[in-house]
């Protein structure tokens, strides 16, 4: 008997994005077919709890299932401590190729990145897009060294699909951060002014267009 394939894994975290604005939490704000049909296909979670309100110590609990306290990641912009193993590299040792494209916020010097943290590639803004410079990266390059934020969700996108692409020999798994809908906000004109009730709500209906096309692909 064949040995069964290991399941590919895509995980999105949009920042910032209120629960109210989607239809499957009670929403009726923003038309997002791509992340309500996620939800009816799976399973909803109404009480769910993050390590700490900011983002640096929150991602780093979810890279190393420990708490910040533990970790050191107190509060934004410390860097993870190399000390401490994260779980794309275990899944490395179990063959999976593995892409980070998004807001990494878990230091910005190479030996941190996610091309150093169990990541064969990475692809976004080392930090929050309220930061400065506002650098986008392709690996451990600066590409952009102000970001276009309009462009940046097209972008996200068309990575994901390319990597997507190239994985098909291998189990992958996608780590997707979305660096929207954290303020500022940017959107393409294909979304701009389109979901009636301001940039925000163009912004999250473009997060919910990327998310159909990385399941397509």
């Amino acid at each position: 008997m064949a040995a069964q394939r290991k399941p590919n894994l895509i995980l999105f975290l949009p920042d910032q994005q209120r629960a109210d604005t989607l239809a499957c939490y009670g929403g009726v704000k923003v038309h997002a077919p791509n992340l309500n049909k996620l939800a009816s296909e799976s399973v909803i979670f109404e009480r769910t709890y993050v390590t700490h309100p900011v983002c640096t110590p929150s991602r780093s609990s979810l890279m190393t299932g420990t708490w910040p306290h533990i970790n050191g990641c107190t509060h934004n912009s410390v860097p993870l401590d190399r000390r401490f193993r994260v779980f794309p590299e275990l899944m490395q040792d179990q063959d999976y190729r593995t892409a980070y494209i998004g807001k990494w916020h878990l230091g910005r010097p190479e030996k941190y990145l996610p091309t150093s943290r169990g990541f064969d590639e990475y692809f976004g803004i080392p930090y929050s897009n309220d930061m400065t410079p506002r650098v986008l990266m392709h690996n451990t390059e600066v590409i952009e060294p102000t970001a276009d934020l309009d462009t940046l969700t097209g972008k996200y996108t068309e990575n994901a699909v390319r990597f997507i692409s190239q994985s098909k020999a291998a189990p992958f798994f996608l780590y997707m951060p979305h660096t929207f809908p954290h303020i500022p906000l940017g959107a393409s004109t294909r979304f701009r002014g389109k979901s009636g009730i301001g940039l925000y709500g163009d912004v999250v209906q473009e997060v919910d267009w990327s998310v159909g096309e990385v399941m397509k692909a």
